[in-house]
Order: structure tokens, then sequence, then C-alpha cells
């Protein structure tokens, strides 16, 4: 992907995330499926990455810890929303709210984070509005990411479809 971290800045990230990414309740996120066959755990680790690039080669100055944790946590809803015929329909309009409340419950979170868990959705969930610029960039990087996990799922399964039609 485009988006690739130096060793150093890979580094960094790790270590915002240490007590994060390695929390129970986090590491929960690799049981649910976000986008085909990419976890929800691997899902919030690329957005953190991405957000994480962005900020750095673009020059924007963006408090790198709250970013990295908010981007991390903007997914933490906990929950398979393609098996809840309850919160399928609405799952890109709630999901930011449950997984808020999720993270305030687990995490000590200052503000910027919640504006990046709240608001990753806009402009999807029009009154959630970005207060900051690390929530801008949180909802940058997750659109990038979804397109990506998106896109490359399509062509894994094309290419699979390929490969068995030509075994027959």
């Amino acid at each position: 992907m485009l988006f690739r971290l130096t060793p150093a800045e890979s580094a960094c990230v790790d270590e915002i995330l240490r007590g994060y990414a390695d929390n129970p309740h986090a590491q929960h996120m690799k049981d649910f499926i976000q986008h085909g066959t990419v976890t929800t755990y691997e899902h919030c680790m690329r957005v953190a990455r991405i957000a994480f690039w962005l900020n750095r080669r673009l020059g924007l100055a963006a408090d790198e810890v709250s970013l990295v944790r908010g981007a991390f946590l903007h997914d933490f809803y906990l929950y398979d929303w393609h098996h809840c015929k309850d919160i399928t329909h609405w799952h890109g309009f709630k999901h930011p709210q449950a997984a808020l409340y999720n993270a305030e419950t687990v995490f000590d979170l200052n503000d910027t984070e919640k504006d990046c868990i709240r608001c990753h959705m806009w402009p999807l969930t029009v009154t959630a509005v970005p207060h900051t610029r690390e929530a801008v960039l949180v909802g940058t990087a997750d659109k990038i990411s979804s397109g990506w996990e998106t896109v490359m799922e399509r062509r894994a399964v094309r290419k699979q479809r390929v490969e068995n039609f030509k075994s027959r």
C-alpha cells in the first residue's frame, strides 16, 4: 500500500498504542470482520497508520498521540454488524456512538480522541462534524482504508474465481 511508514515511524505508532492495542478488549476486535476478510482490529491499525502517515507527510502538526489512539479506537464497537439485523441497517450511522461508549468505558480519553471516534463517519453522520484536525485525518484515513480493503477483497474474489475456472 502507498502509505508505508519508516521503521522508526512504525515503532512510534506501536509505542503510542502500547496499552491500547494489546488491551484484551481491543484484542476482541480481532473476532469481528470489518470489510471482506479484514478484521476490525486490522482495519483500525491500518487507519491509525494511514492517519499518522498523512499527518507526517503533509506536515499537519496534529497531536500524534491523540491522532493514533483516536484512529485505533474509531471502530471499537465490538459486535458483528454483518449478522445483527437490528444494527446492520443503521450501522454506518450508529457505530461511532457505540465505539465511543466502549472506548470511554475501557480507556481514559481526551476530547480530541473522543472527537476522532464520534466524527469519523462524517459526512454520513451529518450532525457529527469534526472539530479537530485529528478527527478530519481519522475520517480521511478511514475512507482510504475502507476503500482499499473493499477493492482488494473484490480483486481476491475475482482472482479466486478465475483460478477455479482454469482448474476445471
